[in-house]
């Protein structure tokens, strides 16, 4: 029996091209693939085609993936991850709850891994924003939501001055709530953890923030920082299994930091469907993965 699959994601991205590529050929699969960055709808007329569908998925880019998923959602079409998950993720705020409860629930996670302090507030009032703040610097603030790398920051304040600088540089979202981390002082280096069904990889690069304290770059482009392999241990394997059964992921990714003379690994930050970059051959695992994926269903 041939399925259907609506792939959407962006098309030019490196890894998803050589995914849709290998899809293709599958015999059993009909592969249509939806750009959000391109291609809209008629809402009054959607396509066939999307309501034939077996399965879609989602690597989401903007609200047009979004309302995809919702789109799916009302008309009972199955999807890799559904739209309460992508939500979820989307959003800082609801994803800190989700991990905090996690980390409640299951001893073993505390035992190896923590959770920054961590905070939603509102910087309009800029004063009032600074008096709160003055007592937990150093902070990171970032944007509430995540899935948009135009609308996406990470802004480290050390002193009460840099807040002034983060609003001027980003006044347009001053308006917004922000998501809020107490900045753990750390070896300078991210692990990033991609999962991809019960396979879990690892990569480690230099921590963009101390690329900016040590140089004070205008720019930081983060494809271009080196990539070196991260060895998965058993707990970090064992966090990735909780977090796919606790969230309903099935393809993620993860951030870890090591804090100075600790041994807990701090967890950053997590998105689902991530890059994927620096994994050799990466594209042959999510296309196996989603081949047996899609026979189950």
């Amino acid at each position: 029996m041939v399925k259907k699959i609506i792939f959407s994601a962006r098309q030019d991205h490196e890894v998803i091209k050589k995914v849709i590529d290998k899809l293709e050929k599958i015999q059993n699969i009909t592969l249509i693939t939806h750009d959000p960055k391109k291609e809209y709808f008629n809402l009054s007329n959607m396509p066939n085609l999307f309501e034939e569908a077996a399965l879609i998925i989602v690597k989401v880019r903007n609200d047009c993936s979004i309302d995809l998923l919702h789109y799916a959602k009302i008309n009972s079409i199955p999807t890799l991850h559904n739209v309460d998950t992508v939500l979820m993720c989307k959003n800082k705020i609801a994803l800190d709850y989700a991990l905090r409860k996690l980390f409640t629930q299951n001893p073993y996670i505390n035992r190896y891994f923590s959770l920054p302090q961590s905070w939603n507030q509102n910087v309009s009032n800029i004063s009032k924003f600074k008096k709160w703040a003055a007592p937990k610097l150093p902070i990171v603030i970032k944007s509430h939501y995540q899935h948009d790398k135009y609308n996406r920051f990470n802004f480290l304040a050390k002193k009460l001055n840099e807040i002034d600088k983060f609003c001027d540089r980003y006044k347009t979202f001053t308006y917004y709530d922000v998501y809020i981390q107490k900045f753990i002082e750390c070896d300078g280096i991210e692990r990033k953890v991609y999962v991809v069904g019960d396979t879990v990889f690892g990569i480690k690069r230099e921590n963009p923030i101390y690329i900016y304290l040590r140089e004070n770059p205008d720019n930081i482009n983060i494809d271009e920082i080196n990539r070196q392999e991260f060895k998965i241990t058993e707990s970090v394997k064992k966090l990735a299994g909780i977090l796919a059964k606790g969230l309903n992921l099935k393809i993620f990714g993860f951030d870890l930091i090591k804090p100075l003379n600790k041994r807990k690994y701090y967890l950053v930050d997590l998105n689902d469907f991530p890059g994927f970059k620096g994994i050799p051959n990466i594209e042959d695992v999510i296309v196996n993965y989603l081949k047996d994926y899609i026979s189950s269903i």
